[in-house]
């Protein structure tokens, strides 16, 4: 069963970060068995040490390459978020609980900003930033996340060679023959023996296919956690904590068959006994303290935005250990100073990637920008569909809108602006479409408007469920989305090359290895035939294209191709969209 968020403590400063960990000397009394109950059946040992022991479990998640707060699409510095910050949130902690404390983390930490897309290039010197961090701040255990396996296994392994901490995943086989992940670790704090599990979203085997095969198989993680908590428990682990790069799961989550889940964690609380504490992860969420079925549940938020920490007492029955209560919090990031040691170690790399971001590659004479992108068709995105075009030789190309608040004044364009309009380290696939499969594409793209009423009465608006960078646009055809019409039957006139689309019909596509995978709703296309898997990164595309061209002009890419009609609805949606925060929500965690 779920409970409502028991507490919820949020500590804007280090000063108050001890006071705020006193709350839990009358946490939430558990309800309960020993840890025999839970099927401990290791020998007894005899009383020796404290009777009563204080854990504190600290948490990150989703750190993405936050070692410091700074915005390298900006150039600024960001005051809340960060690995310095949670340095000296940690050093507090194990101040107050230098037996007891714990520091995990769930994952996605090397890639994801210009500082990971820097430290991963061939000829980066050095340890990794964010794992010489993690070094500073010895973790005790991290988990795999599906964006570790961005860059391939062999720099995976090449990044994590310098580490002084376990690496986890117990649902992740490697099939090359070498070293697999270890799928727990087990340490001891004051006499209790903790078991640390890891666990990794099997949709990597998806979103990164070709770089897994024959390489890393990731199964379901209901199923290892099981496996693996069992065995924790026969070895005599006093407590259990489960780290899962992976949500809480939810109706509207994808499905593909033959794929396990993407987030199994409620499932893992529920189905899974013998299990005290679950740190969640990759859904870019925040979870103080939730309880099923008796295990409490956290989540930090994303991007060294904060740390979670479950406060667990646990207390000598005879000669065995009971957790007597458990609770979690939240410790925002912000308001916390950066520890000068963990900025020093990335100090070579935030030097390099800055260089890298604030290069200058081309210019514009004129505004671009992406405001209305999703109601028709714009220049800013027919420069990444051409792009993506011309690079491959397709037909089509399918490109998302990431966001519709991108902007372009005149004048000079870096990389930094680049990485803006394309956040993601996406690379390029071409697939071949039958004209009936296509439309299918574009009509799940027009789900993204919802429309209420009927006659005159009719609104249209984006729908809340469907997340907008999910909203494709194709180049290269033309069409119209009738928001008149039922969802499914709301692309019209669809013509390539000027002729009518017929259902056998058949192009190729370009379009990222992330939809190709057919997530986002896109599950019609994972049958179709791959032509060819190009590997190349699509940000880097439109890097060296504008590089070539010196100066980037609209009509070198530009062909009004699709619109939104009536135009009246389109109006109605285009001014519900700019009301919402749309992709920056999900890159710019708040403060």
């Amino acid at each position: 069963m779920v409970a409502s968020s028991l507490l919820r403590v949020v500590c804007h400063r280090s000063r108050n970060v001890l006071a705020a960990l006193t709350v839990f000397a009358a946490a939430v009394p558990v309800p309960g068995s020993l840890a025999a109950q839970r099927g401990n059946s290791s020998p007894a040992r005899p009383a020796a040490g404290p009777a009563v022991v204080e854990l504190r479990i600290a948490a990150t998640t989703d750190i993405h390459g936050r070692v410091r707060g700074w915005d390298y699409f900006g150039d600024s510095t960001e005051s809340g978020r960060g690995m310095a910050r949670v340095a000296t949130i940690v050093d507090s902690l194990r101040a107050a609980h230098p037996a007891g404390t714990i520091l995990v983390d769930a994952g996605d930490f090397m890639q994801g900003n210009a500082l990971t897309f820097v430290a991963s290039r061939p000829g980066f010197a050095g340890t990794h930033p964010v794992i010489a961090a993690m070094n500073a701040l010895k973790y005790d255990a991290v988990v795999l996340g599906n964006h570790e396996f961005n860059y391939g296994i062999a720099t995976l392994d090449r990044t994590l060679a310098p580490a002084k901490f376990p690496v986890l995943a117990a649902n992740a086989r490697r099939t090359d023959g070498k070293k697999q992940w270890a799928p727990a670790t087990h340490i001891t704090r004051g006499g209790v023996r903790i078991a640390i599990v890891g666990v990794t979203t099997p949709w990597a085997m998806v979103w990164d296919r070709d770089l897994l095969k024959d390489k890393v198989v990731i199964d379901d993680i209901v199923t290892a956690t099981r496996r693996s908590v069992a065995d924790a428990r026969r070895r005599g682990a006093d407590v259990v904590v489960v780290v899962g790069h992976s949500g809480m799961g939810a109706a509207t989550d994808d499905s593909l068959p033959g794929i396990p889940p993407e987030n199994a964690m409620a499932a893992v609380a529920r189905d899974v006994p013998g299990i005290d504490l679950i740190v969640v992860g990759h859904t870019h969420r925040e979870l103080a303290d939730t309880t099923i079925n008796g295990v409490l549940l956290m989540q930090p938020r994303n991007w060294a935005t904060s740390v979670a920490v479950a406060a667990l007492r646990v207390e000598r029955v005879g000669q065995s250990w009971r957790i007597t209560s458990k609770r979690g919090s939240i410790v925002r990031a912000g308001g916390h100073v950066e520890k000068p040691a963990v900025l020093t170690l990335a100090e070579s790399g935030h030097n390099a990637a800055r260089r890298y971001v604030n290069e200058v590659i081309g210019t514009t004479a004129t505004e671009w920008r992406t405001d209305s992108a999703r109601t028709m068709d714009m220049p800013i995105i027919d420069f990444i569909g051409e792009t993506m075009r011309r690079a491959t030789g397709a037909d089509l190309a399918s490109t998302a809108v990431f966001s519709t608040n991108i902007r372009f004044a005149p004048g000079n364009i870096s990389v930094a602006r680049l990485a803006q309009l394309y956040p993601y380290d996406n690379t390029i696939r071409v697939l071949r479409f039958t004209g009936d499969r296509l439309k299918a594409y574009l009509e799940q793209s027009a789900r993204y408007f919802r429309v209420t009423g009927s006659g005159a009465t009719m609104r249209a608006a984006p729908d809340p469920a469907f997340i907008g960078f999910n909203f494709e646009v194709v180049t290269g055809a033309e069409y119209a989305i009738d928001l008149s019409r039922a969802p499914g039957d709301r692309i019209t006139g669809l013509t390539v090359r000027g002729k009518p689309v017929t259902p056998t019909d058949s192009f190729t596509i370009a379009l990222t290895n992330y939809r190709a995978s057919g997530t986002g709703g896109y599950g019609m296309i994972t049958g179709a035939p791959i032509v060819k898997d190009d590997g190349r990164d699509i940000r880097q595309l439109l890097i060296d294209e504008v590089s070539r061209l010196k100066e980037l002009r609209a009509g070198d890419f530009y062909t009004q191709s699709w619109r939104v009609v009536p135009a009246a609805l389109a109006a109605q949606a285009q001014a519900a969209i700019g009301g919402q925060p749309d992709f920056d929500a999900v890159r710019r965690p708040p403060l």
